[in-house]
């Protein structure tokens, strides 16, 4: 179970980070916040790499090292452009096409055990985001590109889960924000702003903050739980999100949106309580 609480606590910080860029976005172009957020992160981790002398393992990781990044890199570029054509609710929704790509990934390529619940779980989380969501989707080269996004997600994803295996979760972290940071930099040249008053600095600090703590626990859980366990759980980043949408942005609170809650609230406890039941056995 420890895999599956760094999961969620992991949803909750990228909950919050989704809820600060929101926030920001109108005085920092989300280009320009990646750019400080990957730049910010590597002032943060870089310490830890030298204090624990952290060095790749194994030379043949460097190439899987450099793929994770570029296609971290790659998924952003593709995430953003897709907020600049399609609705956010409809970007979002395609966003939970993740979890998917990465549960059929983990049987195809780690030949992870199928169970039942987890399918039914996963299959049921992902119904659940759309009712939640409610987007109107049509075939647009926005949804086309947002859902090349939640692929190249999904493959970062499971590139973490191998190299994870023989090197250290520091220097997953460390080796994504050091590639993102030049590949972020070059969008966010066209709608550059310089950041003027401390609040805005302050705010850059933070998201960078939370994105690394919610980066960390992400990559541990993956590093240390079975992905076809962890997918149906990434679902709650939507049940954080809603919540705090409401308490910060006033979002409405309609049926809809409670039962669904609710809905991914027994979900997850339910499934919890199954793989509790599993490992005893």
């Amino acid at each position: 179970m420890f895999p599956v609480s760094l999961l969620i606590l992991s949803c909750f910080f990228f909950a919050v980070l989704a809820a600060l860029i929101k926030y920001l976005s109108e005085q920092i172009h989300p280009f320009e916040q990646a750019f400080f957020r990957n730049f910010i992160s590597i002032l943060i981790i870089y310490p830890f790499i030298l204090k624990y002398k952290i060095k790749i393992s194994k030379k043949e990781n460097f190439k899987l090292l450099l793929l994770r990044g570029g296609f971290g890199g790659i998924t952003m570029i593709l995430l953003f452009w897709s907020y600049s054509l399609i609705p956010l609710s409809q970007a979002m929704a395609i966003s939970f096409t993740t979890p998917l790509f990465m549960y059929l990934g983990s049987i195809i390529f780690f030949k992870e055990k199928i169970l039942k619940i987890n399918t039914t779980a996963i299959i049921l989380g992902f119904i659940l985001t759309i009712i939640l969501i409610r987007p109107d989707l049509e075939l647009k080269f926005g949804v086309l590109i947002a859902l090349i996004a939640s692929l190249t997600h999904a493959v970062a994803g499971l590139l973490v889960k191998q190299i994870s295996k023989t090197e250290s979760v520091l220097l997953l972290m460390f080796s994504m924000v050091l590639l993102m940071a030049p590949i972020s930099f070059l969008p966010s040249l066209y709608v550059w702003t310089n950041p003027d008053s401390l609040e805005i600095i302050i705010l850059l600090i933070v998201i960078a903050g939370v994105a690394t703590i919610g980066n960390f626990l992400w990559t541990k859980a993956l590093s240390k739980g079975t992905l076809t366990n962890l997918m149906p759980f990434e679902f709650s980043k939507l049940l954080f999100a809603t919540i705090l949408g409401i308490l910060f942005f006033n979002e409405e609170l309609d049926f809809i949106t409670i039962f669904c809650g609710i809905s991914l609230l027994f979900l997850n406890h339910y499934l919890a309580k199954s793989l509790r039941k599993n490992e005893k056995t």
